[in-house]
């Protein structure tokens, strides 16, 4: 009886699939747990922003004060504008000992409607 073999094998294999996907679901859910803990800070959206039409342009301002013009990067593609900024700076305490400090963001805005993306 081969056939009979071969779905009782393929019944383990789907048990144990079974306790990995379950095992998934716990640290998914564990992940969640801690996301929701983290309270709403400048870590998730470090940059404020407003965006305003001005005829047929528009004005994007950021509250980048943590970086300077060479840290940050603008770019456009399409009806969309990319902003980053990243920051790396190295602090040393004299001892021979040092840290490092990173910032980072990302936003992406959808050009204003009416704006020649030209």
């Amino acid at each position: 009886w081969p056939e009979i073999g071969s779905l009782y094998r393929h019944g383990e294999e789907l048990q144990e699939l079974k306790r990995s996907l379950e095992q998934l679901e716990k640290l998914q859910d564990k992940i969640l747990e801690e996301i929701q803990l983290m309270p709403p800070s400048q870590e998730i959206y470090p940059v404020a922003c407003t965006m305003e039409k001005e005829g047929s342009g528009f004005a994007l301002t950021l509250d980048t004060k943590d970086f300077s013009p060479e840290e940050l990067s603008v770019r456009q593609v399409g009806r969309k504008l990319h902003v980053s900024g990243k920051s790396e700076k190295k602090q040393e305490d004299g001892k021979g000992s040092y840290s490092f400090r990173t910032q980072e963001f990302r936003r992406v805005f959808d050009l204003p409607q009416g704006v020649n993306p030209e």
